[in-house]
């Protein structure tokens, strides 16, 4: 179980979504993406993350948001924390014995053989991955403080109402706060793994980066990248490139994490 759960955790935030589940909200398949694009592509086809100006859901809260220019006019990014209930268990256990739950399951599996992983997921599986996110709370953007390279690499994403995700790279020396990277990424359908445009040398200038009282960052800035090449695995974009991206950012609170250090 343990060397497919993080596959399994693909399969499972989709069922829960597709399970109606009246939770605070859950957090969207892309939150755990990473390594899995192939499996969400395919396995979790079809399902809409949140547009970036639907209404709040309980349990949700507006991190910030980037208003970009990406070849459609300027757009709103909106970047979300989202709780999840803290009795999702509960209602999983509910939704996993209906007949829709059943079948959300069935279907998955279907995808699964497809994909010739050699894995199936189980009801158990699903509520020993989902139950263990009870109460706790998912940010689309955050500050991941790297110690053992004296760095804040800050990630900033966004969905727009159209469907698409924008998503800004910033690495910061953790000292002296000089930015240092940059990467910028636009997926015009957020849910398409393999089909975004990116940039390695997007100019940025960061007009305030400055830690909060409560141990939170507040970032806003400018940025304008050009000529953003197309993924080498893309499948249905457009064009091979995309002239151009710009435009601003400004998120008051962003959540402070700590790259685990290694061997422990």
């Amino acid at each position: 179980m343990n060397r497919h759960r993080p596959l399994l955790l693909a399969v499972s935030l989709p069922l829960v979504l597709l399970a109606g589940c009246k939770q605070d909200a859950a957090p969207a398949a892309g939150d755990t993406a990473s390594g899995m694009q192939a499996l969400i592509e395919q396995a979790a086809e079809g399902a809409a993350l949140p547009a970036g100006d639907a209404p709040l859901q309980p349990g949700q809260s507006v991190q910030g948001s980037i208003e970009a220019d990406v070849g459609k006019g300027m757009q709103r990014f909106r970047s979300l924390s989202t709780k999840v209930a803290d009795d999702i268990g509960e209602q999983l256990d509910a939704k996993l014995g209906s007949g829709e739950g059943r079948a959300a399951i069935d279907d998955a599996n279907r995808k699964l053989d497809k994909l010739g992983t050699g894995t199936q997921v189980s009801a158990s599986d699903v509520r020993d991955i989902v139950g263990g996110m009870a109460g706790k709370t998912f940010h689309d953007s955050v500050v991941m403080h790297v110690a053992i390279i004296q760095s804040l690499q800050v990630t900033l994403k966004g969905n727009a109402a159209d469907g698409g995700n924008l998503d800004l790279g910033l690495t910061f020396d953790d000292k002296n706060m000089t930015l240092t990277g940059t990467s910028l990424s636009y997926r015009p359908k957020a849910a398409a793994m393999f089909d975004f445009y990116e940039s390695k040398a997007a100019q940025v200038t960061i007009e305030r980066f400055e830690r909060n009282a409560d141990g939170t960052y507040a970032i806003a800035g400018t940025f304008e990248a050009k000529d953003l090449a197309a993924s080498p695995m893309a499948k249905k974009l457009e064009a091979k490139t995309l002239p151009s991206a710009s435009g601003r950012f400004d998120y008051a609170a962003l959540p402070v994490k700590e790259m685990p250090k290694f061997g422990r």
